[in-house]
């Protein structure tokens, strides 16, 4: 099944650029929260911004071999980046607006993940990738930013937690989004679909505790309270 390349196109206009800047900003600002929680300063802080921000999408580049990568060719998205986190540390008023985003966190990172998968679907589709690959980097791009953000503030990723749905989110979300384009469905209408399935099973996961089954060798040290879960 190939979805049809007219489809596709439009995911290179101006409607692309608006996913992938609000993926940017709210990502960076997840990096920007994470690194206030643990006090870092101001290198520390856009470090954990830039690479929250474009790990993921830096991944995605490098396996389709798009060059240059995109943040190079939208360099001012470092320039916003940077402006975001001075403003943050050196702004009582800004870090207290920072510190009352913090208790929106979820919300922040399962909209950021959610742009970031999609927009990694459709640019994999665009380069003509079969239609689960383009799964595949939907979730490299989504997922490689908050990997790279908890190792460097000595936290183990999320990704590889028993815990809330994360990876599993953006790959069911992801795949409506491709199997849709697939059947003829507007873009639109594709990208709201999977848009509003990655943020709600994100976050229903996250409050409700829903998660997946835990592998066999993991379930008796639960029970025992030896092997906490991510959440």
């Amino acid at each position: 099944m190939v979805v049809p390349q007219n489809v596709i196109e439009i995911g290179t206009t101006a409607g692309l650029r608006v996913v992938e800047v609000s993926a940017v900003i709210l990502s960076a600002l997840s990096g920007i929260i994470v690194a206030s929680r643990k006090r870092m300063d101001l290198v520390g802080t856009y470090a954990l911004a830039v690479v929250t921000a474009f790990g993921g999408g830096t991944v995605r580049d490098i396996l389709l071999d798009r060059r240059p990568l995109f943040w190079v060719t939208y360099w001012p998205y470092l320039v916003v980046v940077l402006a975001l986190c001075i403003v943050v540390v050196y702004s009582r008023r800004a870090y207290e607006s920072a510190s009352r985003w913090q208790r929106r966190f979820d919300v922040i990172d399962a909209i950021g993940i959610a742009l970031f998968g999609l927009s990694g679907a459709n640019l994999a589709l665009q380069h003509r990738s079969p239609l689960f690959v383009s799964v595949i980097y939907g979730v490299i791009t989504a997922s490689v930013g908050g990997v790279l953000r908890d190792v460097l503030s000595s936290e183990v990723p999320a990704l590889f937690r028993v815990g809330a749905l994360y990876a599993t989110a953006v790959f069911i979300g992801c795949s409506l989004f491709v199997v849709m384009l697939a059947l003829g469905a507007p873009l639109l209408v594709a990208g709201g679909v999977g848009f509003a399935v990655i943020v709600t099973l994100r976050l229903v996961s996250m409050w409700r505790g829903i998660i997946l089954p835990s592998p066999h060798w993991l379930r008796e040290l639960q029970k025992t309270g030896e092997f906490p879960t991510s959440q």
